[in-house]
């Protein structure tokens, strides 16, 4: 990839993720670093973070960082139905994204994003990835191929099981 073609994916990048940020308000997502234009996934993201004591701490890191996050719903490809799918540098910011597959029950989309937010944490702790080339290059050093072509780490594999467990403790039964 070109230098002229790598600013422009940033440069799209960082529009559409202005778009997004317009919409931040109107979905309950202000005043974090982990956000949706979406409010259905805004809504999880509020009830994962009351309910899931890993979700709230992974939240709490990102808030602390340098990181924004947009969750929105997406196709993955690669067989996987939720990925971090985007870092970009704006400003003194980094801008990433992750997309879900929505067609999932509640606990387990929390899970999903949970798990995606362990990946998050993991490439915010190493400032130098600042682009989607790096996030990918960061991964074939830490990460293991799954079991499709997208990396993994156990620490996320750990993070989406733990929110699953926690939101689905704390969850309220109506017989």
């Amino acid at each position: 990839m070109t230098k002229t073609t790598r600013n422009a994916a940033v440069v799209v990048a960082i529009v559409m993720a202005g778009g997004a940020m317009a919409r931040v308000d109107a979905a309950g997502t202000a005043g974090t670093h982990v956000r949706s234009s979406n409010p259905a996934l805004a809504g999880l993201i509020r009830q994962a973070t009351e309910r899931s004591a890993t979700f709230r701490g992974l939240v709490e890191v990102i808030n602390a960082s340098d990181g924004i996050v947009y969750v929105e719903q997406g196709d993955c490809g690669h067989g996987v139905r939720a990925c971090l799918a985007a870092v970009a540098a704006a400003g003194s910011n980094r801008l990433l994204r992750v997309k879900v597959d929505t067609r999932k029950a509640d606990w387990d989309l929390m899970g999903s994003i949970g798990h995606e937010l362990q990946h998050v944490v993991e490439v915010l702790g190493d400032p130098s990835v600042t682009s989607s080339a790096a996030m990918y290059f960061f991964y074939t050093r830490k990460g293991r191929r799954g079991t499709t072509d997208a990396f993994e780490t156990n620490a996320a594999v750990d993070a989406g099981h733990a929110v699953r467990t926690e939101v689905r403790r704390g969850a309220v039964h109506v017989r």
